[in-house]
C-alpha cells in the first residue's frame, strides 16, 4: 500500500460465527434499565406480559464515480433502539390486529435515538426509560381498542395466540476489524467509470462502493442477551439511457462480499463495465415485447427472484393469520403446490452458495429467536411457513424468521430462499426441450429471461391474487431455428398456483440474486437462490415506459 493512500477501518465481522466475547457495556446498560422498567410495571394493573429492547448502531462510508470524476466519501454514524412492549397475555396481547381499521390501526412506532458513546449510559438508559414509557401507554390503550374489536366481529379464521415462548439466549459474537482502502478503490472506480465516456449511447452512469458496519443489541425480559455484529459491501455498477420511444433502459450489477480484498480486480470491474455498457446499447435498440403466453426458460436469477416474490410472500406465518390476505397456501399443508422434483427452503444459517455471498443471512432474527433452516417444500409438498414469535394453526413457534427494518413492527420474513432441484439437466438439454415444448404447442416462439429486475405481488382479498416481476433482458427463441432476438420491455404476470403447475424441468446449476426487499416490516437484506426452470407457459405484457423523447443533441467526443 502507497504511504499516500488512506485507509478506513471498520470493526465488523465478517458474519458472525460461533467466535464469542465478554459483553459489551451496552448490552449490560440497557439490561440494567429493561430490569427496572420491568420491575415497575409489574406492580400495574395491566403489566406487559413481555418486553425487549433492540440497539442497532450503524456505521457506513460510500463513495462513487462517474465519467471519470469522484465523489467525496460519505460517512455516516447512527444508534437506533426499538422497543417492543406487549401487554395482555401471550394468548391476547395489545399487538393483535384490529380488523376494519385500515389505515386508523396505527401502532404508533418509532425509532429512538441514543447516544452513540457506549460510556454515556445514563443518558441511554434516559432515552429507554422515555421510549418505554411512551411504549407501555400506547400498548394498554391499544389493548382497550382489541377488545372492543373482538366483541362485536366474527371469530377469526387462525384462533391461535398472539405470542409463543422461547428459550432465553446469550450470545456475544466477536467484531473482526476490517480494512477499506478508500483512495485506491476510489482511483480504481474513476478509472473504470471513464469507460462510459466513450459510449454515445450511455446518458448517465454510475459505480459505487457502500460497505456498512452494523450491531444489533437485542435484550429481552425472557433474560436474551444477543449481541450481533454484520458487515456488508456492495460495488454496483449502473447505467442508463432512453430508447427511441421514450422507455427507460437501465441495467444495474452487483457483487456483494464481506471484505473488501474479494471486490473485483481491476481487470473484473472492467470487464463489468464493459457488459453492462453492452446490455444498455443492445437493449436500446431492441424491439418491444408482443403481449402473449408462450413456453420461457427462466435463468437462475430470474428464477430465484420469481420464487422469492411468487412464493416467499405468500409462505410468511403472518399472512396466513390475517383475514384480509389471500391465504393461498394456507390450508395446503400436506398437499402438493410443485413439480415433485422441487424442494424450497429458507435458511438464514447459511453464509456462501456456491463461493456467493448471501445477503439474507444472520445468526438470530430480531426477536432473539435462533434462525433456523426450514423446509417449506419438499418434494413438491407444503411443508410448513416461515414465523416469527406470533404463532400460526400450523407451525404454533417461531422458526426464527422474524425479522424487520429500525422502527417497524417485526414480522415473518424470507432470509435465504433456496429452491433446488432433485431431477435436473444440464442447460444445452433445457434450451431443447424448449424447442421440443415450441413445436408440440405449435407456437413459433417462445423466450428466455435473463434477468429480474424486481417486481411486485398481491397478496390480499380485496385484490387479485396475481403477481408481476419485471425482465431486465428476454430473448425470443425462435421454434424454427432463427437466431435468438434481444427483446424488451416485457413483465411476466400470472398468478401463483396456475404458474406452478407449468415448471417442466431444471437445470443443474444454481444462481443467486442478492438484494433488499420491503414489506410491512420495512426493507431487509434477503437472497434467493435457484436453477434454471422450463415453464410451460408464462404471460408477457409490455412493461410501463415513459414519454420523453432522447437527447436532441449528440454526445460530446471523449478526449484521447
Amino acid at each position: 500500500m502507497s504511504p499516500a493512500l488512506s485507509t478506513w477501518v471498520l470493526l465488523v465481522a465478517f458474519f458472525p460465527v460461533n467466535a464469542q466475547t465478554a459483553a459489551p457495556p451496552l448490552v449490560d446498560t440497557v439490561a440494567t434499565e429493561l430490569e427496572r422498567i420491568q420491575s415497575h410495571l409489574s406492580t400495574e394493573d395491566d403489566p406487559p406480559h413481555w418486553m425487549a429492547v433492540g440497539v442497532t448502531t450503524t456505521e457506513s462510508v460510500s463513495f462513487s464515480a462517474s465519467n471519470g470524476v469522484t465523489t467525496e466519501p460519505y460517512r455516516s454514524r447512527s444508534r437506533l433502539a426499538d422497543i417492543d412492549v406487549r401487554v395482555g397475555t401471550p394468548a391476547l396481547d395489545s399487538t393483535h390486529k384490529i380488523r376494519d381499521a385500515g389505515w386508523f390501526d396505527d401502532d404508533g412506532r418509532e425509532a429512538i435515538s441514543l447516544p452513540l458513546n457506549d460510556a454515556d449510559g445514563d443518558a441511554i438508559r434516559k432515552a429507554i426509560w422515555r421510549g418505554a414509557d411512551d411504549a407501555y401507554r400506547h400498548a394498554r390503550k391499544r389493548l382497550l381498542k382489541v377488545k372492543n374489536n373482538l366483541a362485536v366481529k366474527v371469530a377469526s379464521e387462525d384462533r391461535s395466540g398472539d405470542f409463543s415462548p422461547s428459550e432465553a439466549v446469550q450470545f456475544m459474537a466477536s467484531a473482526t476489524a476490517m480494512e477499506v482502502d478508500e483512495d485506491a478503490l476510489r482511483i480504481q472506480l474513476r478509472d473504470a467509470s471513464r469507460r462510459f465516456l466513450a459510449s454515445e449511447v450511455i446518458e448517465d452512469s454510475n459505480i459505487s462502493i457502500n460497505a456498512v458496519q452494523s450491531e444489533r443489541i437485542i435484550v429481552t425480559t425472557e433474560g436474551t442477551r444477543l449481541r450481533l455484529p454484520r458487515s456488508a459491501i456492495r460495488l454496483g455498477v449502473w447505467a442508463r439511457t432512453t430508447a427511441p420511444d421514450g422507455m427507460d433502459i437501465n441495467v444495474y450489477e452487483s457483487v456483494d462480499v464481506t471484505h473488501s480484498t474479494d471486490l473485483p480486480a481491476e481487470a473484473a470491474l472492467g470487464t463489468m463495465v464493459s457488459e453492462v455498457i453492452a446490455r444498455v446499447e443492445a437493449l436500446a435498440a431492441a424491439p418491444v415485447v408482443e403481449p402473449t403466453a408462450a413456453p420461457a426458460i427462466l435463468r437462475g436469477r430470474a428464477a430465484a427472484v420469481f420464487f422469492h416474490e411468487v412464493l416467499g410472500h405468500r409462505i410468511e406465518g403472518h399472512r396466513q393469520k390475517d383475514d384480509d390476505e389471500g391465504k393461498t397456501f394456507t390450508d395446503k399443508v400436506g398437499q402438493p403446490i410443485l413439480p415433485s422434483f422441487i424442494s424450497v427452503i429458507d435458511d438464514p444459517t447459511a453464509t456462501h452458495n456456491g463461493g456467493v455471498v448471501l445477503n439474507g443471512h444472520y445468526t438470530h432474527d430480531d426477536e432473539g429467536v435462533p434462525s433456523q433452516a426450514t423446509v417449506i417444500v419438499d418434494k413438491g409438498v407444503l411443508t410448513d411457513f416461515l414465523t416469527s414469535r406470533s404463532p400460526i394453526e400450523a407451525t404454533p413457534r417461531s422458526n426464527g424468521h422474524g425479522r424487520r427494518q429500525v422502527g417497524n413492527a417485526v414480522v415473518a420474513r424470507q432470509g435465504n430462499l433456496m429452491v433446488r432441484a432433485h431431477r435436473s439437466v444440464s442447460y444445452a438439454s433445457l434450451r431443447r426441450a424448449l424447442l421440443a415444448e415450441l413445436r408440440r404447442q405449435g407456437k413459433p416462439f417462445g423466450f428466455i429471461v435473463d434477468d429480474i429486475t424486481g417486481g411486485f405481488t398481491f397478496t390480499g382479498r380485496v385484490t387479485p391474487n396475481a403477481f408481476a416481476v419485471q425482465t431486465v433482458g428476454i430473448h425470443r427463441v425462435w421454434a424454427d431455428g432463427t437466431p435468438d432476438e434481444l427483446m424488451r420491455g416485457a413483465d411476466l404476470i400470472g398468478t401463483p398456483l396456475t404458474t406452478f403447475n407449468q415448471i417442466i424441468a431444471a437445470s443443474d446449476t444454481e444462481s443467486v440474486f442478492n438484494g433488499s426487499c420491503g414489506a410491512e416490516s420495512g426493507w431487509v437484506p434477503v437472497s434467493a437462490t435457484a436453477p434454471d426452470l422450463l415453464i410451460r407457459e408464462i404471460e408477457v405484457q409490455r412493461s410501463e415506459k415513459q414519454h420523453d423523447r432522447p437527447p436532441i443533441l449528440p454526445a460530446p467526443k471523449v478526449s484521447p
